[in-house]
């Protein structure tokens, strides 16, 4: 068994190294500021200790940086180059976590939800103003092209997405920030979608979000069957997808607006 003096020597030196990761975090994007950094280079240092962050933070008991560190590797997903804009939304995310590192310990449960919706928005590709709305969805998929075209659906609507790429991180994500509705593709390594939505449906914290699950199955096949009849199956086909992701738009907007 690990001792407890082991334990906070562990975490003492998670808070020193974080500390000075987030240090070089903001040195690497002041030095691509300037032009001393090439932009890839820069995306992939900055990544690499962002990545560091969230794989350990959570063992040693700070699992709201694991989770904030998670969003700022979705901020960042599928950019090519550090502007302004996305660097003074990087050092929200930093000071975030310094934040949290100087205080030592995590914040109330109470308040993750609320500190992690203050958190910046990931950029988008459109080109027109949106409304940013308090509502937040998890999306739940192991494929980037998947999340990045449901993201994308979501935010032209003003929500706020929080991804997840398996079953148990969608668990951890679901405790932490309590999303307001959640989409689960059927296709996942632990647990699939349908199972997911069964899980979240019996819980009486989560019974009645709206849940989607997205699907190439038909609405008939055998693992869709059994489901609570408030999910909306989505199916990712050219034939149905606009209009089963309208129909599960229109009801989180009926439930939030």
């Amino acid at each position: 068994m690990i001792s407890d003096r082991l334990i906070e020597k562990l975490r003492h030196e998670f808070l020193e190294a974080t500390d000075d990761d987030l240090d070089a975090i903001e040195e690497i994007a002041n030095l691509r500021l300037k032009n001393e950094l090439e932009p890839k280079q820069a995306l992939e240092e900055i990544v690499r200790k962002i990545h560091s962050i969230k794989g350990t933070s959570a063992s040693v008991g700070f699992p709201i940086i694991s989770t904030i560190a998670h969003r700022l590797e979705d901020f960042l997903d599928g950019i090519t180059d550090l502007n302004e804009a996305i660097i003074s939304g990087l050092g929200k995310y930093c000071d975030k976590m310094r934040e949290i590192v100087a205080e030592g310990k995590e914040p109330p449960h109470a308040n993750t939800a609320q500190l992690l919706r203050a958190l910046p928005l990931r950029h988008t590709s459109h080109d027109f103003e949106v409304d940013v709305l308090d509502v937040e969805v998890l999306l739940v998929t192991p494929s980037k092209m998947i999340a990045k075209i449901v993201r994308n659906e979501l935010m032209q609507c003003g929500f706020r997405v929080a991804r997840a790429s398996g079953a148990m991180e969608a668990f951890q994500l679901a405790v932490r920030s309590q999303p307001d509705a959640m989409i689960f593709a059927q296709t996942l390594d632990e647990l699939s979608g349908a199972d997911l939505a069964r899980a979240f449906k019996a819980m009486t914290e989560t019974a009645a979000r709206p849940i989607g699950i997205l699907t190439s199955f038909p609405i008939d096949h055998p693992a869709l069957q059994g489901l609570p009849d408030d999910v909306v199956i989505i199916r990712t086909g050219r034939v149905h997808f606009s209009d089963d992701m309208g129909d599960f738009l229109a009801y989180i907007q009926s439930e939030f607006l």
